[in-house]
């Protein structure tokens, strides 16, 4: 059997059970429906943007622990050696990403929880913040993006309040300092949940219900062995088939009254009756 002839029966078993996939289909719509109603946890927004950037001195450009006359000598190249503002902003996106991961850290996620416990006579643990926090580099800037989501408002803008001042902090105290951060969006409190997204959860589900009724059909198209006619038997077997025999069930001795039920064994035993 060719590729093609095989692309058509599974399409021709699809059709065939259409029903089936069109219930399960509801089936995926109404199950995400009813898991997203009653399972799903309300949450709540904070964020906080921050605008990374460099810092360009001549000691940093110099470097550390130069004799006076060593830095005498490159007076001269300063102003070359001194990045641009371009220089500076493109230094600040290459490190972005360094940043971002060790605001990641269990350390640092330690180190927000506690200035938080004291500030606001709390007891939650570094897991709670870091669990919260999501972070992104806006592509092509200097900019990223803090989104606290909890379960309480409240929480999720202290947490978003707190790393106004701990991100700039970490920053200050890493690389030498060469990059900072400054606030460019500050964080406000939610004043309603996050939408739970019905459509695009119903969506899904239907996806998800029509996907798995036709993997059934086409799975059980394939593992069904039987022959149904004369083109299976030529197939499977390649011989010839030079006619076939109809199966008759004869009723109350009248052969004319013939109909394709039995086989022919119980043809020949209702025909000595």
């Amino acid at each position: 059997m060719n590729l093609d002839a095989n692309v058509q029966k599974i399409i021709g078993a699809l059709l065939a059970k259409w029903k089936m996939i069109v219930a399960l289909t509801l089936v995926g719509i109404f199950a995400a429906y009813f898991i997203t109603a009653n399972f799903t946890t309300l949450t709540y927004t904070s964020t906080v943007e921050f605008l990374a950037y460099a810092v360009d001195t001549k000691s940093e450009l110099l470097g550390q622990g130069q004799a006076p006359e060593q830095n005498n000598k490159k007076n001269a190249t300063i102003d070359e050696m001194r990045a641009s503002d371009a220089n500076k902003m493109n230094y600040a996106m290459r490190m972005l990403n360094t940043y971002i991961e060790i605001m990641g850290t269990n350390e640092f996620n330690t180190r927000v929880v506690t200035e938080l416990n004291d500030r606001i006579n709390a007891n939650y643990s570094a897991y709670d913040v870091k669990k919260s926090i999501t972070i992104e580099g806006i592509e092509d800037t200097a900019i990223f993006k803090v989104t606290v989501e909890t379960s309480n408002a409240d929480l999720s803008y202290e947490i978003a309040h707190q790393l106004e001042t701990s991100v700039p902090a970490m920053m200050k105290v890493t690389n030498n300092g060469l990059v900072n951060a400054a606030v460019v969006d500050k964080p406000i409190k939610a004043s309603n949940a996050a939408t739970l997204n019905y459509p695009k959860k119903c969506v899904l589900g239907g996806i998800v219900g029509f996907v798995l009724a036709s993997a059934y059909v086409v799975l059980r198209f394939l593992l069904d062995v039987r022959v149904k006619g004369a083109e299976d038997l030529a197939e499977k077997f390649d011989i010839p088939v030079l006619g076939s025999i109809p199966n008759f069930e004869i009723r109350s001795g009248n052969v004319n009254s013939a109909a394709p039920r039995d086989n022919v064994k119980g043809v020949e035993v209702n025909a000595k009756k």
